[in-house]
């Protein structure tokens, strides 16, 4: 009887140790996500915003001074929302660069007025609409066409989403922050990216949020970690950037061609059909002139542009413009070139060319980049010619030349 006894309570205290063995061996069945929506109670995403005072005081001030208001009440949007403290990380950043330079230091409020109540002359009334626009631009990509939970974007590596305004391409990711000692055992979190449309992940910009999912009447809201930089890393270089002065090119009076030297046999187009001379002048970076320089048999040859301008015109200022793919290629980049000017009442390759401008060494770093060119002249020429000398670094050999813009331009002295 005592052996029963002792038998049973052997086998139960086994049956328990493996039964604990088991649970204590159970595979991991990974992450289990239901991606919960947090639902607003009737607000719209204007309306949630105002909710939470003192938090988004700064994005609600743009949204009203700019005219996005409805878009945020009754378009299908999804809001990624910088919070007060980002604005205010902006604003001291690009004070202490005007510090820098000896000017005053100016507020959210002034740049979204624009240029109403500015007083002061032309060019600061100018400068403070571009302000304006370019604040308008900013805020604008951090509300994107339609509804998006974070669940939306965990396939494979996001998908890119485009802004209410202008369609600009911003990318978003789902993925999971460190928690508790183990890397990405955390909650989901979204990573919003400023794709500055490249094709080249590391030239984005990227930031992350602290809640995801909140549920509004018209839309989706996500909110932004406060340590984030609104208008990620251009606020401060486009509300900083003295703009090039008026393009003087008219293409409806004046000549624009390209040319290579005697002998040289290539003729415009042959590298792409769609990626000609002419789209130099389309006002869209996003679209390139392309060419070869490298053909078998021949010496390295470079194009040469000539703008005649219809009456003559005084030029003293020109820019270029990189194109798509520059910073994977920069040896397709113009590296040297001179400017040069005629007085022939009919300009051709054979007219007698004035030295106006030289550069050398000339480093480009990013794609879309605009430089701008200022020289001394008083002068209205009847033609003026880009002769380009050397491109790229020198470290390779490169078969094609690109620029995406050229402009020629008149600075009032």
């Amino acid at each position: 009887m005592k052996r029963s006894i002792l038998f049973g309570k052997c086998f139960v205290a086994m049956l328990f140790a493996t039964l604990i063995l088991q649970m204590g061996c159970k595979k991991e069945l990974g992450y289990y996500n239901s991606t919960p929506v947090v639902n607003t109670t009737g607000f719209n995403t204007y309306e949630y915003l105002k909710s939470k005072p003192g938090i988004y005081d700064s994005l609600l001030l743009a949204v009203d001074k700019l005219g996005i208001k409805a878009t945020l009440t009754d378009s299908n949007v999804t809001l990624f929302a910088p919070a007060n403290a980002s604005f205010q990380i902006a604003i001291k950043n690009l004070n202490d660069i005007r510090k820098t330079a000896g000017q005053g230091p100016v507020y959210l409020t002034q740049i979204a007025a624009g240029d109403k109540n500015v007083i002061g002359s032309a060019i600061i009334k100018a400068k403070a609409k571009r302000d304006s626009a370019h604040l308008d631009t900013l805020v604008s990509r951090y509300i994107i066409r339609k509804q998006y939970v974070a669940n939306d974007f965990a396939i494979g590596d996001g998908q890119m989403v485009y802004s209410v305004r202008g369609g600009y391409p911003m990318h978003a990711q789902r993925i999971f922050s460190d928690a508790e000692g183990f890397q990405s055992g955390g909650s989901e979190v979204i990573e919003y990216a400023n794709t500055k449309r490249s094709l080249f992940v590391a030239k984005w910009s990227k930031t992350t949020t602290s809640s995801v999912n909140i549920k509004t009447k018209n839309g989706i809201v996500h909110l932004l970690k406060g340590d984030h930089v609104f208008g990620f890393d251009e606020f401060v270089s486009r509300l900083t950037l003295v703009p090039a002065p008026p393009n003087q090119i008219n293409l409806k009076t004046d000549s624009l061609y390209v040319t290579w030297p005697a002998g040289f046999p290539y003729t415009d187009g042959q590298v792409s059909a769609g990626e000609v001379f002419k789209k130099l002048f389309d006002n869209s970076v996003l679209t390139k002139f392309i060419c070869n320089t490298n053909i078998s048999g021949y010496p390295i040859r470079y194009p040469t542009f000539y703008y005649i301008p219809r009456p003559a015109k005084i030029i003293n200022c020109y820019t270029m413009t990189t194109a798509n793919d520059s910073k994977g290629y920069r040896e397709r980049d113009p590296r040297a070139w001179r400017m040069e000017a005629t007085l022939d009442p009919n300009p051709s390759p054979s007219s007698v060319w004035t030295q106006v401008d030289v550069r050398q060494d000339q480093d480009w770093t990013t794609n879309y980049q605009t430089k701008i060119f200022d020289f001394a002249n008083t002068t209205a020429y009847t033609g003026y010619r880009l002769i380009f000398l050397y491109m790229g670094t020198g470290s390779t050999p490169q078969a094609l030349f690109q620029i995406s813009e050229w402009t020629m331009n008149y600075r009032q002295q």
